[in-house]
């Protein structure tokens, strides 16, 4: 059985995110959004939509070293029972967790995740915070 790869992504849209900084995590209603900044300093915003879980390990002023994308199914075991579990308790319904991906920004030292997404999907945004 091949086991599947995760990649990690260099760039969101046309931004940069190798050594960018996360400066804030904004959690609202049913969205949320990253303010981010380049090594560069130009600054960016992902918005992720339909937002159903954030896990945050003090993300907040670390340097980044990717982003991972990936199907609930393939999440890490914690994440995807918590998730599941909101199905099982009515919070989630199954339609919404099946269209929903796991969105990782890695540190980009040791490269394990600091900020963990579940959403529908992301708009990564260019410009003024």
């Amino acid at each position: 059985m091949n086991k599947p790869v995760i990649r990690n992504d260099l760039f969101a849209a046309d931004v940069p995110l190798v050594d960018g900084t996360i400066e804030h995590v904004a959690l609202l209603r049913d969205h949320t959004k990253v303010h981010f900044r380049t090594e560069q300093g130009e600054q960016a915003i992902f918005t992720f939509q339909q937002t159903v879980g954030v896990w945050d390990r003090r993300a907040v002023g670390q340097e980044i070293g990717g982003l991972s994308t990936l199907p609930v199914a393939l999440a890490n075991l914690y994440l995807k029972e918590l998730l599941y579990n909101d199905v099982e308790f009515g919070e989630l319904d199954q339609q919404t967790l099946d269209s929903v991906s796991v969105y990782s920004f890695t540190n980009s030292w040791s490269e394990m995740p600091i900020l963990e997404i579940a959403a529908v999907e992301m708009l990564v945004q260019r410009g003024g915070l």
